[in-house]
């Protein structure tokens, strides 16, 4: 006679959350804060309120703080990757 095996349980795999999200549109933005003209979301750190705006002819990004409207450019998405995780850890701010 042959053993049947039973198939053992697997350990499920974890997903991880992302701190950053592929957006088409931005949560509502405050009163007197508007998106810069020329530019499309991208990516959106809620934690934050900061988004990565994509030039409309994709030559450039912008960081964009959400709640007040200031922006710093950067050239490409690893750039703003690692400014926007400077700017959480609070090596750099949007002042000049």
């Amino acid at each position: 006679m042959s053993k049947t095996v039973k198939p053992t349980a697997t350990a499920k795999k974890m997903l991880r959350a992302k701190p950053y999200t592929r957006v088409e549109k931005l949560p509502e933005l405050p009163k007197g804060v508007k998106l810069p003209s020329g530019y499309e979301p991208a990516y959106f750190r809620k934690r934050k309120n900061l988004a990565v705006l994509r030039a409309a002819n994709k030559s450039h990004y912008l960081i964009f703080q959400t709640t007040t409207g200031k922006k710093i450019e950067v050239a490409s998405t690893e750039e703003a990757s690692k400014l926007m995780s400077e700017i959480r850890r609070g090596v750099k701010s949007f002042a000049a």
